[in-house]
């Protein structure tokens, strides 16, 4: 966004459906929140969301393929996470997860790669249902899932 005169006041992010209710959401980000972050990244650095009370980790985290879900392969630091397959009669599949769908948020914490979304689920507990936002082609699908009693008797 730029003012009459030209100045950059902020950058417009991607506009989103949810495809349930059929909201659209889009935002902006003043330039003057972005100028340090854009530095950053133009000097190669990169900085992790910091967490202001650590909290603490289940005995027997939840781990994808209790959900039915393979990532893509995680071949770069920040590799996105796309789901790659989706076993059949999992969780993940009776829940509507498809191939290509891309992960951004576990519950209400934002997921920017692969390792994001499995340090994200060593908080959560295998007997724990969870909220996963996913984005498909253009839309923004919120679907809820829990670890099949069978899987959670197999798992280690």
């Amino acid at each position: 966004m730029v003012t009459r005169r030209g100045q950059l006041t902020a950058m417009l992010g991607k506009q989103l459906r949810n495809a349930l209710n059929n909201t659209w959401l889009n935002y902006a980000i003043p330039i003057e929140q972005l100028r340090r972050s854009v530095d950053e990244i133009r000097a190669g650095k990169f900085v992790a969301r910091q967490q202001n009370e650590p909290e603490k980790k289940p005995p027997h985290a939840l781990k994808l393929p209790l959900l039915g879900i393979t990532l893509v392969p995680d071949v770069l630091e920040r590799t996105p996470p796309y789901v790659d397959a989706v076993r059949a009669g999992s969780p993940a599949a009776v829940a509507g997860i498809r191939p290509d769908d891309l992960i951004v948020l576990v519950g209400d914490h934002l997921v920017q790669s692969c390792k994001a979304l499995l340090h994200e689920f060593e908080y959560i507990d295998y007997e724990d249902p969870i909220k996963l936002t996913v984005i498909r082609g253009q839309d923004l699908r919120e679907v809820k899932l829990q670890a099949s009693a069978e899987d959670k008797e197999s798992s280690p």
